[in-house]
């Protein structure tokens, strides 16, 4: 058998074994649910699931042209579903989208670690604009934006909201900086659920998986993966640092009914 695998591992990098090889990695992206629609990945199935617990305060946390916060309303119509998108155009697009719903409130600015102004790059399409400096992308940005970052805390304060049933965070590799943002309320316990996104560009930011398991589970909370019909929380392994997204939640160890019933199929 030794020298059958020492045969195996000399003769392992030809044609056959590449073919099987890049098999290999598809199928682990499929299984490890590498998908960003949102009506099949499992964001959707978290959306209608949440809704059975009459959400009052849901945040969008890169709302673009307001795609998830439409959703968010059809499942919550009851609920203040405040959508942030900093990028001038994109937010015009926002709120003629969102006009007419008095329960939507659209937000002229990003979620960050404090409040200030950066620059954004602004790629061809408009679902794809980041602070971060992206490497190995096979594009360049089209152009460059000066926009306004708020700081999540702050932002509670000034509009007086203190819990948040849901805050959602998909920001192009800033998603981090803007958790850190919420620090005081994320340590009082007064986020149920926050859902954020963690992948390839997270190489470029340096801020790993681990990073975020650190920083929630040290503040009381678990953290599971979205899959397309549930929620799987598991302890961190090297093995899930893999870039392969696209969203996992934090979750209050405390809401044993949510936690149940996320992990539920």
């Amino acid at each position: 058998m030794k020298t059958l695998k020492r045969f195996l591992k000399r003769n392992s990098h030809n044609a056959l074994f590449k073919a099987l090889a890049g098999f290999g990695r598809a199928l682990n992206r499929f299984y490890e649910n590498r998908n960003y629609d949102v009506y099949s990945n499992g964001e959707l199935t978290v959306l209608k699931k949440i809704s059975t617990l009459n959400p009052t305060v849901i945040i969008d946390g890169g709302a673009n042209i307001g795609g998830y916060s439409l959703l968010i309303n059809k499942y919550n119509p009851g609920a203040h579903i405040y959508s942030f998108e900093p990028v001038k155009s994109t937010y015009q697009t926002l709120g003629e989208n969102v006009n007419g719903f008095n329960n939507i409130f659209p937000i002229e600015k990003g979620l960050y670690k404090q409040n200030c102004t950066k620059e954004i790059n602004i790629f061809p399409s408009n679902t794809h604009s980041s602070i971060v400096d992206i490497k190995g992308l096979s594009y360049e940005s089209s152009e460059k934006q000066k926009i306004e970052l708020v700081k999540g805390d702050d932002f509670l304060r000034d509009y007086k909201i203190s819990e948040i049933d849901l805050l959602k965070i998909d920001i192009e590799g800033a998603e981090y900086d803007a958790i850190l943002g919420f620090e005081e309320h994320i340590a009082a316990g007064k986020i149920k659920v926050i859902q954020f996104e963690f992948g390839y560009i997270n190489i470029s930011t340096k801020h790993l998986l681990i990073d975020f398991y650190n920083y929630f589970e040290n503040r009381g909370y678990i953290i599971g993966k979205i899959f397309p019909k549930n929620v799987e929380f598991r302890k961190y392994e090297f093995k899930y640092e893999d870039f392969l997204g696209p969203n996992f939640v934090a979750v209050k160890k405390t809401e044993l009914e949510l936690i149940n019933l996320l992990s539920k199929k």
